[in-house]
């Protein structure tokens, strides 16, 4: 087997953050992985530089885990951040987390189905000096407002293309909690077969803690509990802040592990 780094330029990646691993007769590519460096303090304040390993290929060597991931922590350690270098995995992929639990990842993190049943939705108390907004974020200006705040979020290149397939969802509906002097949270949903979907959900910084996030999921729940649906989803990673306490504080059960993504702290 040859561990080489990619020979072709891949997303603008130094080539030293690519690997491949090779069988040396036939040529044949035994897998890859390539990493992925950003900042998200705004999500993940603790441990805002975010390495992320992307790994592609049903039996990928050790010899390759072991130099990416060793890559991935050289990074981090010359940083000076604190860091997580993390990836992605299938949640029946065992074989894939026993190896990397060999290399110090922990299974700490993970995308979770959540729901809960829509039924004796209390009618929420808004906030003192908020007033409750819904739209379908037609306006142009609202459009880029919200892309703005989403791609800062989530350090996203999101579009007006993909804006406009979100908004193409069945029964699409923004609810908002406004004050006079702006918005102090937003949530999006729409409807799937028999059940409601929330898809994001944000409190302004200086609204947290003030009961913004928790209004907003009862508003959602009302409006698609008027629609006759029985259940509403949200997926929900586990590792941000306070996000589950919220949704689980609202009546949402954690319903299905969607994704694994075992990570190892670093600095």
């Amino acid at each position: 087997m040859i561990l080489r780094h990619e020979r072709e330029q891949i997303d603008d990646l130094p080539a030293e953050n690519t690997f491949e691993a090779v069988e040396e007769r036939s040529g044949k590519t035994l897998g890859t992985c390539r990493i992925y460096v950003g900042e998200n303090d705004a999500l993940f304040p603790a441990r805002p530089l975010r390495i992320y390993l992307d790994i592609l290929g049903d039996d990928v060597p050790d010899a390759l885990l072991g130099a990416s991931v060793a890559r991935a922590k050289e990074i981090a350690q010359q940083s000076r951040m604190p860091s997580r270098v993390f990836t992605q995995v299938d949640p029946a992929d065992l074989t894939r987390m026993e190896a990397l639990s060999v290399l110090g990842f922990r299974d700490s993190d993970g995308l979770v189905l959540m729901e809960r049943g829509l039924q004796d939705i209390e009618e929420p108390a808004l906030p003192l000096g908020c007033v409750k907004v819904m739209d379908d974020l037609d306006d142009p200006l609202e459009q880029q407002y919200f892309l703005e705040r989403y791609n800062q979020l989530y350090n996203e290149a999101c579009d007006q293309e993909w804006l406009e397939e979100l908004r193409a969802h069945p029964g699409f509906k923004r609810i908002l909690i406004v004050t006079s002097t702006g918005m102090a949270g937003e949530t999006i949903l729409w409807q799937e077969d028999d059940h409601g979907v929330l898809f994001w959900l944000h409190t302004a910084r200086r609204w947290r803690r003030k009961g913004v996030a928790t209004c907003l999921l009862q508003l959602a729940c009302q409006e698609l509990a008027s629609r006759g649906l029985a259940t509403a989803q949200a997926e929900v990673q586990a590792r941000i802040p306070n996000l589950l306490k919220v949704m689980e504080r609202s009546g949402f059960r954690q319903s299905r592990l969607i994704l694994r993504y075992p990570g190892v702290d670093v600095n």
